[in-house]
């Protein structure tokens, strides 16, 4: 990075400030010593600054708040109010990333004139949707707040929910399942005393492309993480506008499930993200064990098939031949899987963003502490299995354990857990998957943590199978269910009794842990603190009891198998 920026001073080259200062003497002393000054500060600054979503540079029409109106950096944005919460939707936090600007780091949002009318979601971020149809559009990056519309004595916690979609689908709006679930803030405003975000993305390709041509053109020589670009660009602008809604930026709470739990685990280690957030919750996180594909692995699985499939192979010049491209035919060259094998889409580790494994640097203890919920839900892996080849027999099970875990450690996997002991070979597949990237990933970063920090860390474990749908029966206590409690039930299914306890429950701990740290309030049952010594955790059922030492042989075996690499 310092090879990129080189200053003169009377014919002399020098690469970075103490360069500068060792060679000032004589009549240039005064010129190297101001080069010297700010030379240090560009190389200490050009990485943040690459992120930073700065204030736009144009200032915006005066304003002045007043009822739904709300200022912002960018101006005023006006609301929507119903049953004592006020809503702003679609609020732009970063340049629209188009044209020159796709594969690069975001840029500030330009400022508009008079009134921002923020009462809808804007448009999804370019994705895959049924019938490998591309919808969106790239001008998507928009950050949505809820915010009590009686304005509290003191700035309140802000709860930012981070979605799923396999870093490649979905959006801050919502999604069509479990009957269609909409990520409307407002029940976690009024039954948590909180100001609620949601926010879009850059996804897939557009989000996560890495390759050669692209690292030629920034000066980490890096490329990808796009995405999580956008995703620090969206906390600063929170950090620099959230009070206007009543929001404190220093009690932020990050909280996300599948692609969102594990984008969180990653960002805890960014030294981009340090300070913008407080509290965590990391839920069926992917990928698992705060582990990330290297930029070559992304290059070498992904980058080449994605340049090769777009006809940019022979071009010379990739890079622009990819920005050349319609967003149709960039979006749908290799579509980003949710299933049993790893990501095709999501965060490398490129040595500055995300400069180390975030299980590393959390472990050498070079990350932000704070307070962490981590867990995952019983089924996870049921509808994963859908893309693999029936598993009908033992062969099959067997078949599939060694392409899962690798040859070596198939008998071991088929000893641990043998088709006898369960009602199908697709039973046993479903146990061994959902344990071994699941429920004892869980419990060993929960350990991660717990060793590395005094900031308490709980577990939960989600056994609760949506009861009035038989389809959402049949899909068990499937990946994510856990996430729909945390929203209105405004979509197709209709809520038991209990699964509306559960929601009353959940809404209270989730949003204690971000006031206080602690998820414990009453009515609800205890939820004690993880320990290793007990394994000590909540299971989420109706009603939510403590429990100790989940599937502890289970997780001993676990812990001793070595996955193959990329995995889940």
């Amino acid at each position: 990075m310092k090879d990129e920026h080189r200053h003169t001073v009377a014919s002399e080259t020098f690469t970075t400030a103490e360069d500068v200062l060792s060679r000032c003497t004589g009549r240039q002393g005064v010129a190297c010593l101001l080069v010297a000054c700010a030379l240090g500060f560009v190389v200490h600054h050009q990485l943040a600054a690459a992120a930073e979503n700065a204030a736009p540079a144009r200032q915006p029409t005066p304003c002045t708040p007043m009822g739904e109106v709300a200022c912002t950096e960018g101006g005023a944005v006006q609301g929507t109010t119903q049953n004592g919460v006020r809503a702003y939707k679609g609020i732009p936090y970063a340049r629209p990333p188009v044209g020159a600007l796709r594969f690069r780091p975001p840029q500030p949002a330009a400022a508009w004139e008079g009134v921002l009318a923020a009462n809808q979601f804007g448009p999804v971020c370019p994705q895959l949707a049924a019938g490998n149809k591309v919808i969106g559009s790239e001008d998507c990056l928009r950050i949505n707040v809820w915010t009590p519309a009686r304005t509290a004595r003191t700035l309140l916690p802000v709860m930012i929910w981070l979605h799923g979609g396999g870093n490649a689908g979905l959006s801050g709006a919502g999604t069509s399942s479990y009957g269609g679930v909409v990520y409307d803030g407002s029940l976690m405003v009024q039954r948590g005393g909180v100001v609620f975000v949601t926010y879009n993305l850059r996804l897939g390709v557009l989000g996560f492309l890495a390759h050669p041509s692209l690292d030629a053109e920034r000066p980490e020589k890096i490329s990808g993480n796009y995405g999580n670009l956008d995703q620090v660009a969206m906390l600063q602008w929170v950090r620099r506008n959230i009070r206007s809604f009543g929001g404190d930026p220093e009690r932020v709470f990050l909280f996300g499930t599948s692609a969102g739990g594990g984008n969180i685990c990653a960002l805890m280690t960014s030294p981009l993200a340090q300070n913008l957030f407080h509290g965590a919750s990391m839920q069926s996180s992917v990928p698992t064990a705060c582990e990330l594909q290297t930029l070559k692995d992304a290059q070498q699985r992904t980058g080449t098939r994605v340049v090769e499939a777009t006809g940019c192979g022979g071009s010379t010049d990739v890079a622009a031949c990819l920005r050349g491209k319609s967003m149709e035919e960039i979006v749908g060259a290799v579509s980003g899987g949710t299933n049993i094998y790893a990501r095709v889409y999501g965060p490398v580790m490129d040595g500055h963003i995300f400069p180390d494994q975030p299980k590393n640097l959390i472990k050498a203890r070079r990350y932000q502490p704070m307070p962490v919920i981590i867990g995952n839900t019983a089924d996870e892996t049921r509808t994963f299995l859908n893309v693999m080849d029936p598993v009908a027999d033992a062969d099959a099970y067997a078949t599939a354990l060694a392409k899962l875990f690798g040859e070596s450690s198939r008998d071991a996997v088929l000893k641990r857990y043998p088709v006898a002991n369960f009602p199908s070979p697709r039973a046993a597949l479903e146990a061994a998957t959902a344990d071994a990237f699941f429920t004892c990933t869980t419990r060993r970063v929960a350990r991660l943590f717990t060793a590395a920090q005094k900031e308490p860390v709980y577990t939960y474990f989600f056994s609760h199978i949506l009861e009035n749908d038989p389809q959402e029966r049949a899909r068990g206590s499937s990946h994510t269910v856990e996430h729909p409690f945390f929203f209105p039930w405004t979509g197709k299914y209709q809520p038991s009794d209990g699964e509306r306890k559960l929601q009353d429950a959940m809404a209270l701990y989730w949003s204690r842990m971000a006031v206080t740290g602690n998820p414990n309030a009453a009515p609800n049952p205890p939820w004690p603190r993880y320990d290793p010594q007990t394994d000590a955790y909540l299971e989420l059922a109706t009603p939510p009891r403590a429990g100790e030492g989940l599937k502890k042989e289970q997780c001993d075996f676990w812990d001793s198998v070595t996955l193959p690499w990329p995995h889940l």
